[in-house]
């Protein structure tokens, strides 16, 4: 598997849907997948990257924004399952649909981590279906 592609829909706008994702990803993403087990631990994403701090001061760079179109597009280069020498890239598109937005995800190898993705794709797979459920449930 060269490609894992996931998506679900949003009862909101495009700027709602960019506004949760983005703005409110602390509120909605899962703690079974963030990097710290510390309860009170943090997730963000800006403009430039994704990352997760605890209140101990620790800080782990989850991933790099290589684009940051609002309300449309995000890319990154994605870092959990592996690291920054062997980054993944994820694809984070908002499309307006008649009954609101859907959040499609795209996650594929970068030419650092060909070899590794095919055996991550099943666990990326999985991982993006819970984080896809966590947003669904998410308040717009």
């Amino acid at each position: 598997m060269d490609l894992v592609e996931k998506s679900v829909q949003l009862p909101c706008s495009l700027e709602r849907a960019f506004a949760l994702f983005t703005g409110r990803i602390d509120d909605w993403w899962p703690p079974a997948r963030r990097h710290s087990k510390h309860p009170e631990s943090v997730i963000a994403l800006s403009a430039d990257r994704f990352w997760e701090f605890a209140p101990d001061g620790d800080e782990v760079e989850l991933g790099r924004v290589r684009a940051w179109e609002p309300p449309n597009r995000i890319v990154l280069e994605w870092f959990p399952g592996t690291d920054p020498e062997h980054p993944t890239l994820v694809e984070v598109d908002f499309i307006s649909v008649k009954e609101g937005t859907e959040v499609r995800i795209t996650h594929r190898a970068t030419a650092q981590s060909l070899e590794l993705f095919p055996l991550r794709a099943p666990r990326y797979a999985a991982s993006w279906d819970l984080v896809l459920a966590a947003l669904l449930a998410a308040e717009p």
